[in-house]
């Protein structure tokens, strides 16, 4: 057993904020630190972050959650590493300079490019073929390969316009000079002095074009114009990543540990079962099933994702995307219907109900199960009796819907009842939400102690892998259920519920299909 000295920086680099935490042998946050992330919006639609500023922030907050934690950087054991999604970088592989800043998942700028792709021959060639093999080998992979499709929130479309609209990149690349990543790869390619080109994949995996059937990029990537040659290679959740070069820090920390931010808020969750659900509701919201070791094959958009593998074995996940969540908090919040967002329980409990005021979420469009990209987010069945307080609930109650319905998709094709959903993420903290998700699911919503998810899992996992923590059991008597919420008895209240969630599905068809084409 290790000393109680033995403490874990866990980094956790999301899409609006830089956090470290530092956990103890009993699993506590012993001290932490926080930066906000800038985003860059050079044009219409471009959101990019700079990897220079990036790097310092990530340097900044580590040694100040050190420095709260009134320790010496020396007591660190390891460091666990988490980050976004699908936002990536190309570099040189000589000098290590950029050719571009970093472009996040919310940047749409190959919007027009991804739908000439998918109407392309090439691509329903693909689709045609795939159905043709699995019509005969009942093969899942090409099942799934039959529905392929670019998305602006994958890597795939970006990549491509990156490829073809910066000269000095598309040189380096007949030059064999370029290496791509995302903000993993890059990170241990920093930290390792550049001795590391390597992904870990469960990045990898969300990336639109790494193939989890066969655990390697896929084909269709080199087809569609990624050359091979700038690909790191994909590696394991507990791969030996090294350790970081000792004139970063003054000491030199082994790396346990990097994770996608998904992934990782279900490890810390500890959905370690088959069917374990869990569901984030942070700048956006994710529902994600642990579905073991087989990728689940969806007919309306589950996206199928490696979770994590440690050991040599894999464990799969399905995920539905909710792209709107906190990041309607902070709509709010500019707009003036709230001062401050703790504020937000008080007003929309203050009054019984939304007044017949119903709100559409889709500033980024509407997923699975819709899929329409082209939806339009708005309020329906304003009145003059229309107050801010409902409003705010009308925006709180169409978050609620949307989860709801991403669940019941997530039944149907799963064929399987839930009695459990394990929340975390900032509007977690929101008692309203997390009783009427309760009341709609029928499930028990099981709220954490911690709400830093995505953090405390690479944190779990790093300390796992340098034998801080024994095994799954041990990290499951760590994070604490904070409080849980029983679906409600009351027959009239789920009848309600029921109904305005009727209403809801059918204002969501007046929103559909709103904007024009590019």
């Amino acid at each position: 057993m290790e000393s109680p000295d033995s403490y874990v920086a866990s980094l956790d680099i999301g899409t609006t904020t830089v956090r470290c935490i530092i956990l103890n042998r009993l699993g506590q946050i012993a001290g932490s630190a926080s930066s906000t992330v800038k985003l860059i919006y050079p044009k219409p639609g471009f959101v990019e972050i700079s990897p220079n500023h990036l790097w310092d922030q990530i340097l900044n907050v580590i040694n100040a959650a050190v420095s709260d934690a009134k320790l010496n950087i020396t007591n660190i054991k390891c460091l666990g590493i988490a980050t976004q999604r699908s936002t990536f970088l190309t570099w040189c592989r000589d000098s290590g300079k950029p050719f571009h800043n970093f472009i996040t998942w919310k940047d749409i700028r190959a919007k027009k490019l991804c739908k000439q792709l998918n109407s392309s021959l090439y691509i329903k060639a693909l689709r045609v073929g795939a159905y043709g093999i699995y019509f005969v080998t009942r093969s899942s992979r090409f099942l799934t390969g039959s529905r392929l499709k670019i998305s602006s929130n994958h890597v795939t479309g970006r990549l491509l316009w990156v490829l073809q609209n910066i000269p000095e990149l598309k040189a380096a690349v007949s030059q064999k000079t370029v290496m791509f990543g995302t903000i993993d790869t890059w990170l241990l390619y920093k930290f390792s002095k550049g001795n590391l080109h390597v992904t870990d994949i469960s990045n990898a995996a969300a990336t639109g074009f790494y193939d989890p059937f066969v655990s390697e990029w896929g084909s269709w990537a080199t087809l569609l114009g990624i050359p091979e040659q700038i690909l790191p290679q994909v590696v394991e959740n507990d791969f030996d990543f090294g350790n970081t070069a000792e004139d970063i820090f003054g000491v030199s920390i082994p790396i346990r540990c990097v994770m996608a931010d998904q992934s990782s808020s279900m490890f810390a969750s500890c959905c370690f079962a088959t069917d374990d659900v869990k569901i984030t509701l942070g700048t956006g919201a994710f529902l994600d099933v642990n579905t073991s070791t087989k990728i689940h094959t969806s007919v309306t958009g589950i996206y199928p994702l490696v979770g994590w593998k440690l050991k040599g074995r894999s464990t799969c996940i399905g995920e539905v995307p909710c792209n709107d969540c906190g990041s309607l908090i902070q709509w709010l919040l500019n707009i003036g219907l709230i001062n401050n967002p703790s504020e937000i329980g008080d007003m929309v409990t203050s009054i019984d109900d939304s007044d017949g005021v119903y709100f559409i979420p889709a500033f980024s469009g509407l997923g699975p199960p819709i899929n329409d990209e082209k939806a339009s987010s708005g309020f329906l069945g304003i009145k003059p009796t229309t107050t801010p307080n409902h409003m705010v609930r009308s925006v709180l109650e169409g978050i609620i819907y949307r989860i709801v319905l991403a669940f019941q998709t997530l039944k149907n094709e799963r064929n399987k009842e839930y009695d459990k959903l394990v929340v975390d993420g900032g509007v977690s903290k929101c008692d309203f939400v997390c009783q009427m998700l309760a009341d709609l699911t029928g499930a028990v919503v099981e709220r954490l102690q911690f709400s830093e998810m995505t953090a405390l899992g690479v944190g779990f996992l790093a300390g796992l892998s340098s034998g801080i923590w024994k095994d799954y059991g041990e990290l499951k008597t760590l994070n604490q259920i904070e409080k849980s919420f029983k679906p409600t008895n009351n027959f009239d209240v789920r009848q309600k519920y029921s109904t305005d969630f009727k209403i809801w599905l059918n204002a969501v068809d007046r929103f559909k299909i709103w904007y024009e084409e590019d």
